[in-house]
């Protein structure tokens, strides 16, 4: 049984409540995920004693996390609090001998996600940063193909990550702050797509950005206001280009993702709208669609048998279910992290990538990514 306290009782933090519970049921190798302790900082009492009924976590615990994740009994800590409450408990926990999975971006800063990785890797314990993507079957099909040459030399890589994140009454939320958040469609949004490529293609060398703010606070009161989009062209280091588009205010997505990989030897698609497929355009074959749904594909017997009864397709909720049970599964059964899931090295990775590419939004030229060990 892994007993678990957990940072969080917003849409993510209710979010990796559900997962941990399906994980629970999966048809693998057994997990047994305990909801210990819901942490929750602020004004949330209300929303943490409807979270922890809905979901049967056993604790309220409200502004002092430092109990949680220092007691005996607990064997992993869920951080999915805002950024600026990654690193203080997050490091405590490890230190505790706990093991930790924190929601991305890992920090604020890279300097800070730097400063978390180093500290939570000298604890010796298990760390995923939560790049949920990575669990995509449809993405995992895609790194097969890239990886077994399926596509011929790489080319291109491609993604767009489109979101209305504005609040109705137009307040920002501490999303939108510098100093709570850091970067803003960058590394809420384009973060995802960052390491979507490292784990597909290969790693971030340089990038040249621009970046652009329209929100602002109608209240007066936040005026550290982040990026509202970014595009960006990197080069990686296996010699493809990448380019990277995200926005947090276009009023006509209300989820668009969309990433392509061009090979020397074909093209393929993947949408968020169509989570169960890939497109495959080969030269003068026309596209060919990929159902990702097959019973040799990543987790499609993960909740049900596939045979008589068909092969179902996977929903956004599944995927956080194959990450909790990815976590429950090295903490209880001792399986490796990565390369599947992202550790807290790749967490820092990303940051650093998101930080270059602020740094050249602002000098507006390509500006190399300068990654600490």
């Amino acid at each position: 049984m892994t007993n678990i306290a957990m940072l969080g009782a917003g849409f993510i933090g209710q979010m990796h409540s559900l997962a941990l519970g399906l994980a629970a049921k999966s048809r693998e190798r057994k997990v047994s995920p305990y909801l210990a302790d819901l942490i929750e900082l602020g004004p949330g009492q209300a929303l943490a004693t409807e979270v922890a009924e809905r979901f049967g976590w056993e604790n309220i615990v409200l502004d002092d996390w430092s109990r949680s994740v220092a007691r005996d009994g607990i064997d992993l800590f869920i951080n999915a609090g805002p950024n600026d409450a990654h690193i203080d408990p997050t490091i405590a926990a490890a230190q505790a001998g706990k093991h930790v999975f924190s929601e991305k971006p890992l920090a604020a800063t890279a300097a800070e996600a730097h400063t978390l990785w180093q500290a939570v890797d000298a604890a010796g314990v298990k760390h995923m940063c939560a790049f949920v993507h990575r669990f995509i079957p449809a993405l995992r099909v895609a790194r097969n193909m890239v990886r077994s040459g399926e596509l011929g030399d790489i080319l291109h890589y491609r993604s767009q990550f489109l979101l209305d994140m504005r609040e109705p009454d137009g307040v920002p939320s501490w999303r939108f702050s510098k100093t709570r958040a850091g970067g803003g469609a960058t590394g809420d949004l384009g973060s995802h797509h960052i390491d979507v490529a490292r784990f597909i293609v290969g790693e971030v060398e340089d990038v040249c950005a621009a970046t652009r703010t329209w929100t602002t606070d109608p209240a007066g009161g936040r005026n550290d206001i982040n990026d509202d989009s970014f595009s960006a062209v990197a080069r990686l280091d296996q010699g493809a280009l990448a380019t990277f588009e995200a926005s947090r205010i276009p009023a006509g997505h209300a989820l668009t993702g969309r990433i392509e990989v061009d090979g020397t030897k074909g093209t393929l698609s993947f949408s968020m709208e169509r989570l169960n497929e890939l497109v495959l355009t080969e030269p003068r074959k026309g596209p060919r669609i990929i159902s990702t749904a097959a019973q040799e594909h990543p987790y499609a017997r993960f909740s049900l048998p596939v045979g008589i009864q068909g092969a179902h397709p996977t929903g956004w909720r599944d995927c956080f279910a194959f990450q909790a049970y990815h976590m429950l599964s090295a903490v209880e059964h001792g399986t490796a992290v990565d390369p599947d899931g992202a550790t807290f090295r790749d967490g820092y990775r990303v940051a650093e990538i998101v930080d270059t590419i602020l740094r050249s939004a602002e000098s507006r030229r390509f500006e190399t990514v300068q990654y600490q060990d």
